[in-house]
């Protein structure tokens, strides 16, 4: 690979990851192309994106955007999930997929600003998606509202109880 082929990957690796939220390393040893397509295609539902290159331009992409704490789980052969929305739907895609697959490692990464080891990672895959998190919160808002409604109907209920047995006993 010619000199400025090798500068234009790095810069690109580096675009990618300024341009992400976030990114997950794994370790894909042992894993076929179709699983590895598979798995990218699980990634894209959740607006993120697997890559797969060489160590070198991914550890200088990374020294680029002084990110050499992530480096330390850059080793063997290394793919990198980089998403743009929801870090806890990639953690379980990626986790989900070791399942299935013994080889297939994750490290750590970058996940709001933090790095994380594979522990954290696991953590994070273990939480409600944001959906969730979202319902749960909308949810709870709505309880003391629905509850201070219920109680100011309550003398209304009442009094319309009494008039309707007074308009019984009238008949």
């Amino acid at each position: 690979m010619a000199h400025l082929e090798k500068e234009y990957m790095v810069k690109e690796i580096t675009n990618r990851f300024k341009n992400s939220s976030g990114l997950i390393v794994a370790n894909f040893e042992k894993v076929g192309v179709v699983e590895i397509d598979a798995l990218r295609r699980k990634l894209e539902k959740h607006s993120a994106g697997l890559i797969v290159t060489k160590n070198t331009f991914i550890k200088k992409a990374l020294s680029t955007l002084e990110l050499d704490d992530v480096k330390q789980y850059i080793q063997g052969s290394t793919g990198i999930a980089v998403y743009n929305d929801d870090p806890v739907a990639v953690a379980k895609t990626l986790f989900d997929f070791s399942k299935d697959h013994e080889s297939f490692k994750v490290r750590g990464g970058l996940v709001e600003g933090q790095v994380v080891n594979e522990e954290k990672t696991k953590e994070l895959s273990e939480l409600p998606s944001r959906h969730v998190l979202l319902a749960t919160v909308v949810n709870r808002m709505k309880s003391p509202i629905a509850g201070f409604v219920n109680v100011l109907s309550g003398p209304i209920r009442g009094f319309v109880n009494v008039l309707n047995q007074i308009s019984k006993k009238k008949d």
